[in-house]
């Protein structure tokens, strides 16, 4: 298997996709995206007693009567996290427990490394993309169909997972590197979008592009390969569909919310972005090194973010921590992610 993966670089069949070179011109604020940061936020991911670890995905599940909103997240230290925010501010939150089939299949993984989580509300479905890692890498790439007790997505117990094929297999695994797989995964209601975090370049460094796939649902055929060189997206580390043929996604390296309007044949028809200041909880003129890599959208009004703190830059200097309070020094001491919330005008 791992031989036949050697020849990824040099296959024709990749010719069956076109790769989006944007030969048309197109303004990248055509559609005027705004989003305004949201009163209270940004937040630390955390209560008095719990928080996350490595945040890198989150998804909307539901809102309850009382107002209470609930999602999945993702960390990439191989765990699932349960959140409720209540009352706009108040944070409860449960992990998810593995059953020992669940347990016996991550066994051989050289690294849980969970990033994009997403709730399918055409489907019911919930799906998790892991990275691979090791020298034997592509054997753990994957997107995953999660199954809940009792096939309950509100039951705290994955019982089985699902490992979807998706043809041609060439394309899927091309570009996937060690700890670089598909930090984007999200659909719509006939096909499935996933982006790659970033194609690097042969010296094995960040690049300025990267490439997002589309396969239909029902067959899991690839029907597009779309390179982002000339869209000026670096990154793909969370996306989300609004609606059929739309896609919103965050490109951590630029800081930016991107949009992204397609034809019926995956043009692209429109394109804007919003560039995120990652301001420091509770000193909103004071910015941090983020790390932005999870994305959602509640009611179409409001859009989530999730850092994923990256442990090199996270802390910020000492002239400006020497400006915040002990908790706050503490909270990011404790890598502890911060949870941005923006108004979609």
């Amino acid at each position: 298997m791992i031989n036949s993966f050697l020849v990824i670089r040099n296959f024709t069949l990749f010719l069956i996709v076109s790769s989006v070179l944007m030969s048309s011109p197109l303004g990248q604020d055509s559609m005027s995206l705004k989003i305004h940061p949201a009163e209270n936020y940004p937040r630390w991911l955390k209560n008095d007693l719990y928080y996350t670890n490595q945040t890198s995905g989150m998804t909307f599940l539901r809102e309850e009567d009382d107002g209470t909103k609930e999602f999945l997240l993702a960390d990439d230290i191989g765990k699932i996290h349960r959140l409720f925010i209540q009352d706009d501010t108040l944070f409860s939150f449960s992990e998810l427990q593995f059953s020992d089939e669940v347990l016996n299949c991550f066994s051989d993984f050289p690294k849980l490394d969970f990033e994009e989580i997403f709730y399918d509300r055409f489907t019911g479905q919930v799906y998790l993309t892991i990275e691979g890692n090791g020298e034997n890498h592509l054997l753990y790439h994957g997107i995953y169909r999660l199954k809940f007790k009792d096939d309950n997505i509100y039951q705290d117990s994955i019982i089985a997972l699902d490992k979807l094929e998706f043809q041609p297999e060439e394309i899927f695994y091309n570009h996937l590197l060690p700890n670089i797989g598909y930090e984007g995964f999200t659909a719509d209601e006939n096909y499935f979008y996933f982006g790659l975090e970033n194609e690097q370049t042969s010296e094995g460094i960040f690049s300025e592009s990267t490439l997002i796939r589309i396969a239909d649902k029902n067959s899991l055929t690839i029907v597009k390969d779309i390179s982002t060189e000339k869209i000026d997206i670096s990154t793909v580390c969370g996306l989300y569909s609004d609606k059929n043929y739309s896609l919103w996604g965050v490109d951590r390296n630029h800081r930016k919310v991107f949009k992204v309007i397609f034809d019926e044949y995956f043009n692209i028809v429109d394109l804007s972005f919003c560039d995120i200041k990652t301001v420091v909880p509770k000193y909103n003129h004071l910015e941090y090194v983020g790390s932005l890599e999870a994305i959602t959208i509640v009611s179409q009004k409001f859009l989530f973010l999730v850092d994923d703190p990256w442990h090199k830059f996270f802390i910020p200097q000492n002239e400006i921590l020497e400006k915040l309070d002990e908790i706050t020094v503490d909270n990011f001491n404790k890598y502890i992610p911060i949870i941005h919330k923006f108004v979609i005008e």
